[in-house]
């Protein structure tokens, strides 16, 4: 693996995230909910529908060069209650399969890839387990697991995310909405984007530090989670806690291949969780990548497209 020097790596700049940003698409279901989704990289390309983290949509945007030059249409739908699209009480994991099917359908596209980070991985699985016939492909990096009820799984965690899952899996909504709601009021209130930065440190690798002494990495996550409350801590607390309960469709079901990609230092969502979906998983395979840590896939967005390359090729 060879990495591009720290000097040379080319992350957006402020304009073009805000101009990007502003790009936003509707989608609305026959119940009425609102969808809200972005398209990054090359709008004749092949299609993969990109579930994204604990976050929103604009982090999914440090792969938009690397689509064009790859030759991807990358769309991204906001879960329901994140950036612009609209909350969803009734909403189950397998209910982001559906969005992510009808969706597809709503832009006549029939087959496509499903792609997704962090927090996005129980969409991709969910995906596999619902629209398997529809996939060219599945690939998870560093996507979260069914796990947050194991003590040994939330020792790998940071102190942050090990404090967020332990209430998000005793606390009612509405008061785990509390301490979001204290979260979102510190997005809104920070306007540095260093201050932000400092403020997840407990929550990164070496690796993953180095990249976040990027000003324009420090923008990027700042205004990334700026959509995700948006509207408010309602959304991205359900967002979470659907995540640490019990996962509303049996993982060891899914006959879709998986491919799964997972930096060896990463500590947002440790190699434990990915190692045991490897493992729980009937078709899946576990690439690692040394000394990496969470925000490698979409920082090197040219390394991460090349494997999805290699995935359409065979």
């Amino acid at each position: 693996m060879v990495l591009i020097p720290m000097a040379q790596l080319k992350i957006l700049n402020r304009d073009k995230i805000e101009e990007l940003n502003n790009a936003v698409c509707f989608f609305t279901l026959k119940n009425g909910r609102k969808i809200a989704y972005y398209e990054y990289g090359d709008p004749s390309g092949k299609p993969i529908l990109f579930c994204h983290g604990t976050g929103s949509h604009v982090h999914v945007m440090l792969l938009h060069e690397a689509a064009l030059r790859h030759g991807y249409r990358i769309i991204v739908p906001d879960r329901p209650g994140i950036g612009l699209s609209d909350f969803d009480p009734k909403r189950k994991l397998l209910d982001g399969a559906d969005d992510i099917g009808l969706l597809a359908d709503h832009l006549g596209i029939d087959r496509f890839g499903v792609m997704g980070i962090s927090g996005g991985g129980p969409t991709i699985l969910a995906c596999a387990y619902r629209l398997k016939d529809r996939l060219n492909f599945a690939v998870d990096l560093a996507g979260a697991a069914p796990l947050y009820n194991d003590p040994d799984a939330l020792k790998t965690l940071g102190a942050v995310d090990r404090f967020y899952a332990k209430l998000g899996r005793y606390l009612p909504l509405f008061l785990f909405q509390l301490p979001f709601a204290l979260l979102g009021f510190q997005q809104k209130m920070l306007k540095n984007p260093q201050a932000f930065a400092d403020m997840m440190r407990s929550s990164m690798c070496k690796a993953d530090m180095e990249l976040f002494m990027i000003p324009e990495m420090q923008y990027v996550f700042m205004r990334d989670f700026q959509e995700l409350f948006r509207q408010g801590s309602r959304g991205p607390a359900l967002d979470a806690q659907l995540i640490y309960h019990k996962w509303d469709f049996d993982i060891t079901k899914i006959t879709a291949h998986l491919e799964i990609r997972q930096g060896s230092e990463d500590r947002w969502v440790p190699p434990y969780f990915s190692q045991y979906l490897a493992k729980a998983l009937p078709d899946a395979k576990l690439n690692i990548i040394e000394g990496q840590g969470h925000f490698y896939h979409m920082v090197y967005a040219d390394s991460t497209l090349s494997f999805i390359d290699q995935i359409v090729k065979n």
